[in-house]
């Protein structure tokens, strides 16, 4: 079934961990090796000192594709990305998203002023506000063990690539979309020291995003087979792909994350055929 645009989805397990990674460049780097995509931390981040190159995931067991992401990436304005998903490098191809810009626009134009460089295109220019994350949600959730995610960048103004991430996973979204309520915020950990004659000094901290929200229509299947088991096998520690909406647009853009469950609720049972729970999400930086 295809994504509704009119709901949240969330994604995982991220199956990127135990996959094997193949790559055509010879020119990535032996200091920031390919592998560091496979680890949690976004600061340690692959370098590719060439315009591009294509890596292909193979997971070994068939497994639901709902989502492909690259994120703390540095791909330029004028990036743009392929990925093919299929049987295998000489199999049937079973989906492809064709050509596509690495940041769409991503601003609407009210926030810029018509000098700037992408008043008209509205794209993400170099001090971005966000962690960098190309989101690429499958049209329709494939089973398979073979993704192939091409990108080009030759006017890269860094000279090289990088990525901290991939996020490769399950998309799932609830018949019944999250209730009104739902919020979007920032957790600022940035300290305040006063001095005696009150003048404040700040340790900066980043900020990252949150969101907090209920699914109270669940069926059970719905609460047993994907929230209890997203509560599971992710727990507080492992990551998650959130985003209000698949839809492309400034404000989704805002909304999409990568990140992690602060706390576990409980599910509960309040009505007969009803179960309901909650998350609450905290970015990942």
């Amino acid at each position: 079934m295809p994504l509704d645009p009119s709901k949240i989805v969330l994604c995982w397990p991220n199956l990127i961990d135990d996959a094997t990674l193949s790559v055509a460049s010879p020119h990535w780097s032996d200091e920031q090796p390919l592998s560091l995509v496979q680890r949690r931390e976004l600061a340690e981040q692959a370098r590719l000192y060439d315009s591009g190159d294509a890596i292909t995931i193979e997971l070994g067991t068939p497994r639901p594709i709902g989502v492909v992401a690259l994120a703390a990436h540095n791909l330029s304005a004028s990036a743009q990305y392929r990925v093919i998903i299929g049987s295998g490098p000489n199999g049937t191809v079973t989906w492809d998203s064709g050509v596509r810009n690495v940041w769409p626009a991503v601003y609407a134009t009210a926030e810029l002023e018509w000098e700037y460089d992408n008043f008209w295109a509205g794209t993400m220019d170099a001090d971005a506000d966000f962690t960098p994350l190309m989101t690429v949600f499958i049209d329709e959730v494939q089973v398979t063990s073979y993704i192939r995610v091409a990108f080009d960048d030759p006017a890269n103004p860094d000279g090289y690539i990088e990525i901290g991430r991939m996020f490769i996973g399950d998309a799932w979204q609830p018949e019944f979309n999250a209730s009104y309520g739902i919020t979007h915020g920032y957790d600022d950990t940035t300290e305040v020291t006063e001095a005696g004659d009150r003048t404040e000094y700040f340790d900066l901290k980043r900020r990252r995003r949150t969101a907090t929200l209920s699914l109270d229509h669940l069926s059970e299947q719905e609460a047993f087979t994907r929230l209890y088991s997203l509560q599971r096998t992710v727990g507080i520690a492992g990551e998650l792909l959130y985003a209000f909406s698949p839809a492309p647009s400034p404000e989704n853009f805002a909304r999409t994350f990568l990140a992690r469950q602060q706390q576990i609720d409980a599910l509960s049972h309040p009505y007969h055929a009803t179960h309901s729970g909650s998350l609450s999400l905290l970015e990942i930086l």
